[in-house]
């Protein structure tokens, strides 16, 4: 359960900007936020959304908390001579060479006290292509820190100071003659076995899951499908609830009759090809027709807001049944704006039984309609004239009208910020040539 994550100076964000779970005043809309049963954690929001112009830096953001993921997932196995996939922001001087800060708080469930209980739990580092120069963990069982650990380098001295909590055990020394100046400490001590730390990295590693393309592929959902028949009829009621047509789901290999190979291809490659298509199971949708005939057609041949539904709503099942939290960016492509709506409200009902997250960008403005999400729930990318990333929650602004404002009317008029600034382009008569001219080039 993400409760806050920040970033500084990564790509567009120059200045700390923090995206924060945590519910603000007012009871509104009680589906659409939870208690955690965390010491010291107030109520966390369900959901959160994400707009922005084109270029704004929202996708930025969402990269950022991919790239935390990834170099922690990564760290432990990296080559000596590899960089750390960090990218700050360029249009400084003194910020490109500096290092890039990462700063999460999560609750998950860990072991106190021979109990396991929500626990907040706050992980960072600072680091650049070449060096991480700080990391720390703190733990809060019963509300006050515990300072797992914590490392900082000396530049001076070309060597880590540490402090760590009594609280926190195990093969310490080792972890850290293991640590290299380019890996992260809590990567290095999961691997080599430290039982303590395994379930914050696996909160952190498995728990997050982002999509940053449109298309993802139907291998999660349909593996989702195959693994019992409970998981196929949920992925087949979800599609039937979002109104898409389809009777019955079966995933079977495809039968081939012949393939029109290029001429001069190798027989042996065209055998290996043969091979793998024969083996590769396909999924079909299945269709009753007005005679009660059973109509399969691939996936591949539905429309491609339907197959998008399909490769996500295996994803979106477990967040809803398990927890975690599922980033997604650009929701709204290929999909229609009831059905954003509907997977929204989703996450922000009853059926969210494990108090799933999903955080998304999008343009689609539907989102913004009054029934559906609380003002803490939205957040604007806005990008300075510097070219820095500015995020902010609409709870910023004073509510005009006692909350009832019509949001996303608001939004378009552009009195949120965070739009495009559109010009009239004119063809200047400055311009070499007539327009006519230049259109033969």
């Amino acid at each position: 359960m993400l409760i806050q994550f920040s970033v500084e100076n990564f790509k567009s964000i120059r200045e700390e900007q923090t995206l924060s779970m945590v519910k603000a005043v007012g009871n509104k809309m009680s589906n659409n936020y939870y208690n955690p049963h965390a010491p010291s954690v107030p109520e966390l929001l369900k959901t959160a959304v994400i707009y922005g112009a084109n270029a704004s830096g929202k996708s930025n953001l969402l990269k950022a908390i991919f790239q935390m993921v990834s170099i922690l997932k990564s760290s432990f196995n990296k080559e000596l001579d590899e960089d750390i996939d960090v990218t700050p922001f360029l249009f400084n001087p003194t910020s490109k060479c500096e290092p890039t800060t990462f700063n999460i708080s999560i609750v998950i469930d860990l072991l106190d006290e021979d109990v396991v209980k929500p626990t907040l739990v706050e992980y960072g580092f600072l680091a650049d292509g070449k060096q991480v120069y700080e990391e720390w963990l703190s733990v809060y069982p019963k509300g006050r820190e515990q300072a797992w650990f914590h490392r900082i380098y000396d530049g001076k001295e070309a060597q880590y100071s540490w402090s760590e909590s009594s609280f926190f055990k195990g093969q310490k020394s080792t972890w850290k003659e293991n640590t290299r100046s380019d890996q992260l400490f809590l990567s290095t001590a999961v691997h080599l076995n430290s039982k303590q730390l395994k379930p914050i990295y696996d909160a952190l590693v498995d728990n997050i899951v982002i999509i940053s393309n449109d298309r993802i592929g139907d291998n999660y959902t349909k593996d989702f499908c195959k693994f019992d028949e409970k998981g196929k009829n949920l992925v087949l009621a979800l599609m039937q609830h979002a109104d898409v047509d389809v009777d019955d789901i079966v995933i079977k290999k495809p039968k081939i009759k012949s393939i029109n190979f290029p001429k001069g291809m190798p027989l042996d490659i065209q055998e290996r090809l043969t091979e793998q298509l024969h083996k590769q199971e396909k999924v079909y949708f299945v269709h009753i027709d007005n005679e009660g005939n059973e109509i399969e057609i691939m996936l591949e041949e539905e429309s491609d807001g339907t197959q998008k539904v399909f490769e996500f709503s295996s994803l979106i099942l477990i967040s809803l049944m398990k927890g975690g939290m599922l980033v997604i960016d650009e929701f709204n492509k290929s999909l229609h704006p009831d059905l954003v709506r509907f997977l929204v409200k989703l996450f922000n009902s009853d059926q969210n039984t494990a108090n799933g997250q999903l955080v998304f960008t999008t343009h689609e403005t539907s989102v913004l309609r009054r029934d559906l999400l609380r003002r803490d729930q939205i957040w604007f990318c806005e990008k300075s004239k510097n070219k820095t990333t500015n995020l902010f929650s609409l709870s910023k602004f004073t509510s005009r009208d006692d909350g009832r404002e019509d949001v996303e009317e608001y939004y378009l008029h552009g009195r949120y910020g965070a739009k495009p600034i559109i010009s009239d382009f004119i063809f200047h008569n400055t311009t070499e040539g007539s327009l006519e001219e230049v259109s033969k080039l």
